[in-house]
């Protein structure tokens, strides 16, 4: 063990004591303000690819949070120590910001330090936001960058950051500085995410191209949230980065007479309004929410995408059949209109390649699930997303929940996806598969 571990270790316990001494209970992880969870995860594909012949993939997460509040405020960490056996893990490193192709085998997934005055709460550290309400899209959620290194159970990545939060009744105002830029993991070269190459394609592919870590990077947001005759409303503005990569093109001489495209990976800087509202009448919630995505530098399309739906809940109270949730939503993106002279790529239906450099799969399509609450500790859930975009293709997933105990839980599921070899979901139409998961928590 190291020495700052070992002094981390020694900080760590000495913040908890306190709490633990006010009283003659028993010494348990609670009282030191500690609590976690300990998953294992096995993914069963029923097929290869062209560049991945790995059929299982298991990968085990240790995740330990531990919180205290103080008089000046509060202080929170979660870390979490990770492995598998595909290589989606590998090493120990700790960026700001993170930017490797790889999981550390042990993360700080969140940090932060909170501190109240009034009406005003501050917020320093690693977070991780959560704005909209939609359920499978949310346009005006922008501000963190996700891990994709699994397609299908991707997840959002903590960003170093500053918040203040205005609180008045029900209205509340945020505001957010990042000064670093974090882009979204994308999967690796030899995994079976990243999609084939057609043949005939021929690129010259530079490594991307990410902005520069200086006062140009700096991303801000800001939300507006209250209620009004039942309604929650909101209004959103981000001033940042997409954490995905656009493509600019240009040509290079190969020899005389011969040129070749050259694709350079970058992130397109945008300005993104955005709003968002809900409501219910009786068992029926209605919610959705846009926004205008306007390009300000390295993008091709200004576009406002917006998603709507309803969740509709039924209590039917059988002895194995308690609740039904049924969720219905329609996701939608236009162009507004065309960057001109921007050199880059079109990513949706481009030549040759179609649409296996595009990012959204929330252009034309329907959403929905069913979940069925059979007993207090078990659900059923259906869930199915349809890209109607030019040729459609399909993404379907079914999935079981039960918990054994309050502390062991466990889901099993089936993930399909099919269409054609260049459209969105179709691009992995060889991943349908089988998962597991149990998770035990402590």
């Amino acid at each position: 063990m190291s020495r700052a571990t070992r002094w981390a270790l020694l900080l760590l316990l000495r913040l908890a004591a306190p709490a633990a001494a006010e009283d003659d209970s028993p010494l348990t992880l609670a009282s030191l303000g500690l609590k976690g969870q300990a998953v294992f995860k096995s993914y069963v594909s029923f097929d290869t690819t062209p560049n991945d012949d790995q059929l299982v993939v298991n990968e085990g997460i240790l995740q330990l949070e531990w919180s205290r509040r103080f008089g000046w405020g509060a202080a929170r960490l979660v870390g979490e120590f990770r492995d598998d056996d595909f290589g989606y893990t590998r090493g120990l490193h700790f960026q700001i910001p993170e930017t490797s192709r790889h999981r550390s085998y042990l993360t700080l997934k969140e940090a932060t330090l909170t501190t109240r005055q009034g009406p005003v709460e501050v917020t320093l550290g690693k977070q991780i936001y959560a704005w909209g309400t939609a359920d499978a899209f949310n346009p005006t959620d922008n501000l963190n960058p996700y891990d994709y290194l699994d397609i299908l159970d991707n997840e959002k990545l903590g960003i170093w950051s500053a918040s203040a939060r205005l609180t008045l009744g029900p209205t509340s105002l945020v505001f957010a500085v990042v000064p670093f830029f974090t882009p979204s993991r994308l999967p690796l070269p030899r995994s079976r995410w990243t999609p084939t190459v057609p043949a005939g394609f021929v690129a010259i592919v530079d490594d991307p191209e990410p902005p520069d870590q200086d006062l140009g990077a700096t991303q801000y947001a800001a939300r507006l949230r209250t209620t009004i005759a039942g309604w929650d409303v909101s209004v959103s503005y981000y001033d940042g980065f997409d954490h995905t990569l656009s493509f600019r093109q240009s040509l290079v001489q190969a020899a005389p007479g011969l040129f070749i495209p050259r694709l350079t990976p970058v992130y397109s800087r945008v300005k993104v309004p955005g709003a968002d509202f809900s409501t219910t009448f009786g068992k029926l919630e209605v919610h959705g929410e846009g926004a205008f995505r306007l390009i300000e530098a390295d993008g091709r399309d200004h576009r406002f995408q917006g998603i709507a739906g309803v969740n509709y809940t039924q209590e039917v109270g059988w002895r194995y059949l308690d609740q039904m949730i049924f969720i219905v939503e329609y996701a939608r993106e236009t162009v507004l209109s065309r960057v001109r002279h921007s050199g880059i790529v079109e990513k949706d239906h481009s030549p040759f390649v179609g649409d296996l450099l595009s990012d959204s799969g929330f252009r034309d399509a329907i959403i929905g699930r069913i979940q069925a609450k059979l007993t207090e500790d078990t659900t059923l859930k259906l869930s199915g997303i349809a890209d109607l975009a030019v040729t459609p293709s399909y993404y379907i997933q079914l999935k079981g929940n039960h918990r054994i105990t309050d502390a062991l839980h466990v889901e099993a599921g089936l993930d399909f996806v099919t269409g054609k070899p260049d459209t969105f979901w179709g691009r992995w139409r060889d991943s349908d598969r089988f998962f597991i998961a149990v998770r035990y928590l402590f």
